[in-house]
């Protein structure tokens, strides 16, 4: 049986529950006729997903699975930790969820997902090597999340816009300094006022600024947090670095970008690179589907360039999101069997397909079907070089802290280095508890 989100009456939808929290426990139950019922969450609401998995994965896998009736619910991510608090508290959760891949060490920190690292140990050694964020979903050096896609931000930039500028599209920008003086000759501006960007940012809301920033600090060799996560490293002379370089592609008469906050055009055909607003823009592969998928015509004319540096070649990225094991589920054979049968690489392919996204495997990334794919094709060329936020149960309340203070001095209120440590002395509190 598989169940879709959707609206329910209440007293429909609390018989359901009440039901459900009867006979699950908290983990799986057997359905009449003896057959092991599987409750999976997936989190959003894309209807080409939907009907894959409900119609594609989860018949095959009970086909090979004949004693397991998998149910299926879609929630919207915005619903998706509210609902699973709920679940949990009330021992209904599913014995399989998807989440992001940041929401790993909140969950293992407060016991409610299974460490996968006997399952993982038991894959070929080809598997294992093959599972290309597979280190991503480790929270302490133990697996807690079996990461289903990743994703990855590299600088697109228009082939038209660059044409008659001086620059060579043979020739990539390899560093700071590069990718800065040709921003400068790809800026427009009137009247002092820059019309289009030469270096476009994500900027639409303090979390994406934050992104942008995460990028700049680790091509600067910079990190979030120490190597045990128990201290805060943002405000280190790389971070200080990372946040100058960015607050100066937007202040002072040499600015080469603008549309700091700008909520309307970040996707799609609303896109700076589409509108022509940008002659370079930092995009993540989501964007980039999203543009090809609105304006072929206006996708055929970007181009994807390697991470530029300033002493390593890395950009902000890393496992999207993934699938754990509830700790309470009384179904952990079945739960990693559907995970694992998820992640075969034929399953891997069509995921990638469907949904978007890096794929989890190596191997898959190098299929000629996905390699034809001009909004996917760069981001899995340069998969080893993406690194993301770190594994820790405060995560998003540091990123929230520090993303306050970025705002500020990307809009010039609060010097670079003065945002960085006060944003490191709130983080420090929130370490602490």
């Amino acid at each position: 049986m598989k169940l879709h989100s959707m609206r329910l009456p209440a007293v429909i939808l609390a018989a359901g529950l009440a039901l459900t929290a009867c006979g699950s426990g908290g983990g799986g139950t057997t359905a009449s006729g003896g057959d092991k019922q599987l409750r999976v969450w997936f989190p959003g609401n894309l209807s080409n997903e939907i009907a894959w998995v409900n119609d594609k994965l989860v018949p095959a896998f009970e086909q090979r699975y004949p004693g397991v009736d998998v149910q299926v619910e879609f929630v919207d991510w915005a619903n998706l930790s509210t609902r699973l608090s709920t679940a949990f508290a009330g021992n209904t959760a599913p014995d399989v969820f998807g989440h992001g891949n940041a929401a790993a060490a909140g969950f293992a920190e407060a016991g409610r997902v299974e460490p996968l690292d006997d399952y993982v140990a038991k894959l070929p050694e080809t598997d294992r090597s093959d599972l290309t964020f597979l280190n991503d979903g480790k929270v302490g050096g133990k697996q807690y999340i079996m990461p289903l896609r990743g994703f990855g931000y590299l600088t697109a930039y228009r082939k038209d816009l660059i044409e008659g500028s001086g620059l060579d599209p043979a020739k990539s920008p390899a560093t700071w300094d590069e990718l800065r003086a040709a921003a400068e000759k790809l800026t427009k501006r009137e009247g002092g006022k820059v019309t289009v960007s030469g270096l476009h940012m994500p900027g639409d809301n303090p979390t994406s600024m934050s992104q942008a920033f995460a990028t700049l600090l680790y091509q600067a060799g910079g990190s979030f947090l120490s190597p045990d996560g128990k201290a805060v490293a943002w405000n280190s002379p790389e971070g200080v670095s990372a946040l100058e370089y960015l607050t100066g592609l937007y202040q002072g008469d040499k600015a080469v970008a603008t549309g700091l906050g700008e909520k309307s055009a970040s996707t799609g055909a609303q896109h700076p690179l589409v509108t022509g607003r940008a002659a370079m823009a930092l995009v993540d592969d989501a964007t980039l589907k999203t543009i090809h998928e609105a304006d072929p015509g206006a996708a055929a004319k970007i181009g994807v360039l390697p991470p530029a540096q300033k002493t390593a070649a890395a950009s902000f990225g890393g496992a999207g999101n993934g699938l754990f094991i509830s700790a309470k589920t009384k179904l952990k054979t079945e739960a990693w069997d559907f995970i694992s049968f998820m992640l075969k690489p034929e399953n891997v392919k069509e995921y990638t397909v469907t949904v978007g996204g890096i794929p989890a495997r190596a191997t898959v990334a190098g299929d000629p079907e996905l390699a034809k794919l001009a909004y996917l094709q760069p981001f899995m060329a340069a998969a080893s070089q993406f690194k993301g936020n770190p594994n820790v149960a405060t995560w998003t309340q540091l990123r929230d802290a520090l993303s306050k203070e970025i705002e500020k001095a990307l809009r010039g209120t609060t010097p670079p280095k003065k945002a960085l440590d006060d944003a490191a002395a709130a983080g420090e509190q929130i370490l602490k508890g």
